[in-house]
């Protein structure tokens, strides 16, 4: 695929004889000013109407929307801009757009309708004529149709900003180009994927819960359920204790436990000061949860995984920090890299363990489950119980052993009577971090994303929240109160990259709609 931008602009006519006699200078004026602007900006233009006599240049009637939608197209561009001079009949537009699609479909298959989505309204700035007027009307018809799209409008040749504006668009939509192969291959893998739930719903958070068979329905993804008892009763197999386990002396039955155990003692930063966690006693029966979790996903054939841990687990035995962080880590509690890596939520958070899968397969990366702690001055800061994968206590390319050596264990908070160690650690700055969630609006799905920035977090900027647990902050690429507003939950996913684009391809090829915020602040959206 060339670097290069290709795209199409059609551009329409009111239909009417008397009308066209008086614009056609001016709708050819406005839409050579957009042309040039793109040009000049290195985007290579399929232009509807080149070659056509003078007149019909400027689509303004049935067979000529339909000849050069379908010759747009069949030049497969990365985006369509639906190109307003002045005021046009809106149902040409709309039409332009859905012969543009069927097109497609004969070209492109499956990934047509999110080609068909890269969508650009545009708008030259004159008040001397209607074409705002054109360009709303365009808008309003596009939206009962439930067609995702971008509105742009100005003097791009003379407004910088106007420009700047387009092109932004534009970059975005290549960037969409280029990914919705990779979101096609994913869409591809998700009947091969199947959801271990351990235990039912924790805290009472309807928004942890969906329905397995709406999940089939729209995801193509398998589903089981298992109680929290059957990771208990293969920990216990792991590990004799001489009383309580977890606060008793034991001897390591299970040779994984034993090896990650005196690996840990040897290399990891342990801090036994607190009431949580007094002795390396519960680290240990912790560990051994993890090996029965792993032991009991992989003999499921699942894929991904929740644990609900609050409160049969973190009231009565221990919290499952230490599992839900290394089932979705790149290296497991002895060092050792894993072969496979297996996204987990916690609190059996279902949309969010799928939204991590999904993130997972767009990157073969680990993708972590966080809380939705808190957003200020343009900062979210992306607090949990305790269990970051230790992949994102450095950046991208630093080896896995590497950063798991910075994971520190200590007691947990106070919300978890039986306690244990949570995985405390801090995302270095300057990295860019795809932040996303999937959820439900009126029972129908859609999906949540934005780019955020991180910052570094100092120790004592740390302490402001809670002092055991993993922080990720970042600057956001909106106002708060309306990222507030928009996101389905209290939980998200996360993972190093800026995948916008792809969450979009997803969702345009999955059906269902979203609101996702890209590095410049644009929002993209469809209703769901």
């Amino acid at each position: 695929m060339s670097n290069r931008i290709r795209v199409g602009v059609f551009s329409p006519n009111d239909n009417r004889a008397w009308v066209r006699s008086s614009n056609l200078d001016l709708m050819l004026r406005h839409e050579a000013l957009l042309i040039d602007a793109l040009r000049h900006n290195d985007v290579e233009v399929i232009r509807g109407g080149e070659g056509f006599p003078r007149e019909d240049q400027i689509a303004w009637n049935r067979e000529l929307v339909l000849q050069q939608a379908r010759r747009i197209a069949e030049a497969r561009p990365d985006a369509l801009i639906l190109n307003q001079g002045s005021w046009t009949f809106p149902r040409d537009s709309v039409d332009a757009v859905d012969i543009y699609e069927a097109t497609l479909e004969t070209l492109l298959g499956t990934t047509a309708s999110s080609a068909a989505s890269r969508l650009l309204l545009f708008g030259y700035w004159d008040t001397q004529v209607p074409g705002l007027v054109a360009l709303m009307a365009i808008a309003g018809a596009l939206k009962i149709m439930g067609r995702a799209f971008q509105i742009s409008y100005g003097r791009i040749d003379e407004d910088p900003s106007a420009l700047e504006d387009v092109m932004s668009k534009l970059r975005f939509f290549k960037r969409r180009a280029e990914a919705a192969e990779v979101a096609a291959a994913v869409i591809s893998r998700l009947p091969e994927q199947k959801y271990l739930q351990f235990g039912g719903e924790s805290l009472r958070m309807p928004t942890a819960t969906a329905d397995p068979n709406l999940w089939q329905k729209i995801f193509k993804v398998s589903y089981d359920q298992l109680d929290q008892s059957e990771i208990v009763s293969r920990a216990l197999a792991m590990v004799r204790w001489s009383g309580r386990p977890g606060d008793s002396d034991y001897e390591i039955v299970d040779e994984r436990v034993r090896a990650a155990i005196e690996y840990k003692e040897r290399t990891a930063n342990f801090d036994f000061s607190r009431e949580k966690l007094p002795s390396i006693h519960r680290f240990v029966l912790q560990v051994s949860m993890f090996y029965a979790a792993r032991d009991i996903i992989e003999e499921a054939g699942a894929t991904f995984a929740g644990i609900k841990c609050q409160d049969e687990l973190s009231a009565k035995f221990c919290t499952a920090c230490i599992a839900t962080s290394y089932l979705g880590n790149d290296v497991a509690p002895d060092g050792t890299r894993q072969d496979r890596i297996y996204p987990t939520s916690c609190e059996n958070d279902m949309d969010t363990a799928l939204t991590q899968l999904l993130l997972h397969l767009l990157t073969g990366k680990p993708a972590a489950f966080g809380d939705f702690r808190d957003v200020e001055d343009g900062m979210l800061a992306i607090v949990n119980c305790g269990q970051h994968p230790p992949y994102f206590f450095g950046t991208p390319d630093e080896e896995g052993v590497i950063k798991d050596l910075r994971a520190e264990f200590l007691g947990q908070e106070m919300f978890y009577d039986a306690g244990g160690a949570a995985v405390r650690g801090r995302t270095p700055g300057g990295l860019r971090v795809t932040v996303a969630r999937l959820g439900r609006e009126n029972m129908r799905y859609h999906l949540a994303g934005m780019v955020i920035e991180t910052v570094d977090v100092s120790p004592q900027e740390h302490e402001r929240y809670n002092v055991s647990w993993p922080i990720l902050r970042g600057r956001v690429p909106m106002e708060e109160k309306a990222l507030a507003a928009m996101w389905p939950s209290n939980h998200l996913a996360f993972t190093f990259g800026d995948l916008t684009p792809h969450l979009v391809e997803l969702a345009e090829q999955l059906g269902i709609g979203y609101r996702v915020i890209d590095g410049d602040g644009n929002e993209h959206y469809r209703p769901s």
